[in-house]
C-alpha cells in the first residue's frame, strides 16, 4: 500500500529528526501536518516540503498542553478529513546534571513534554483512528523513544526515565489495539546529529561516536527511513516494538 496522498501528523518537526522525517514524508507524497512550538521553523519546514512539490500545513502546538494537542487533531481533520499516520516526535532533553542537582521544576517540564505529550497525542490520535481503521485502510503511529529507554546515562536520569515510559506507552497501546488495524511502534535513536545532541557536547556531537560500535553518530535520515518503514505495510506484522537505530550501542 502506497503512502502517497495519506495524511500524517508530525510533532516537534522544526529541527533534527522531526524536520528530516517531515521532509522525507513530503517527498513520498504524504500530506504532512506539522505541530511544534517554534512558528518560524515550523513554517520553514512547510515551505521546504512545498518547494519539493509536496503538501504541508503548520499549527503551533505545545504537546505538554492537552488542549493544544486536541487542537492539532481538530486542525488536521478540518483540513484533510482524516489521518492514518502520526509521528510523535516532540521531546526535551533538559540540562545534563545529576538528579540531585536538577531543579524539580525542570524535571516536571521534561515529564510534561516527553510523557504527558505522548499520552495526549496517543489519546486523541487513537480515538480518531478507531473510527475508520480497517484492513484496507490501516493506521500506524510511531513514537520517538531513545536508546536511553533501555539504558542510562549520567546526568540524563529524568530524560532516560521518560523514554522508558514512552516505550511502555508504545507496548501498552499496541496491546490494546491488536485487533483494530492500528499499529503502534517506536524508534529508539542512538546518538544522532541533531541540535539536541549538541547541548551535552558543547556543539561537538561527533564525540559520542566513540561510544558506538560502528564508531560514528547517526544521521537524521537514518531515523526517518525507519519511521517510514514502520508506517509502511512492509512492517505490517510489527507492533509494540521499539526499534533501536543506534549503531550497535545496545548490543554492548
Amino acid at each position: 500500500m502506497s503512502l502517497k496522498d495519506k495524511v500524517v501528523i508530525v510533532t516537534g518537526a522544526s529541527t533534527g529528526i522531526g524536520r528530516e522525517t517531515s521532509i522525507e514524508l513530503g517527498k513520498l507524497g504524504m500530506k504532512v501536518v506539522i505541530g511544534n512550538r517554534n512558528v518560524k521553523l515550523g513554517e520553514e519546514v512547510v515551505e521546504i516540503i512545498k518547494s519539493n512539490g509536496g503538501d504541508a500545513k503548520f499549527i503551533k502546538t505545545d504537546v505538554s498542553i492537552e488542549n493544544e494537542v486536541k487542537n492539532l487533531i481538530k486542525f488536521t481533520l478540518d483540513e484533510y478529513g482524516q489521518f492514518n499516520y502520526a509521528f510523535n516526535n516532540s521531546g526535551l532533553l533538559g540540562d545534563v546534571e545529576p538528579i540531585s542537582q536538577q531543579k524539580p521544576s525542570d524535571s516536571s517540564y521534561i515529564v510534561d513534554v516527553n510523557i504527558k505529550g505522548v499520552i495526549y497525542c496517543l489519546h486523541y490520535q487513537i480515538q480518531e483512528m478507531q473510527k475508520y481503521a480497517t484492513a484496507s485502510n490501516p493506521c500506524s503511529i510511531v513514537n520517538n523513544s531513545s536508546i536511553l529507554s533501555h539504558a542510562a546515562y549520567p546526568g540524563l536520569t529524568v530524560y532516560s526515565a521518560t523514554k522508558h515510559a514512552v516505550s511502555g506507552l508504545t507496548k501498552g497501546a499496541a496491546a490494546e489495539l491488536g485487533e483494530s488495524f492500528i499499529r503502534v511502534n517506536a524508534v529508539g535513536p542512538g546518538p544522532i546529529r541533531t541540535p539536541m545532541l549538541e547541548v551535552p557536547t558543547d556543539g561537538h556531537p561527533e564525540q559520542f561516536g566513540g561510544m558506538v560500535p560502528m564508531q560514528r553518530i547517526g544521521e537524521p535520515k537514518e531515523i526517518s527511513d525507519a519511521v517510514i518503514w514502520l508506517f509502511s505495510d512492509k512492517s505490517s506484522y510489527v507492533t509494540g516494538h521499539t526499534l533501536m537505530i543506534d549503531g550497535g550501542f545496545c548490543a554492548k
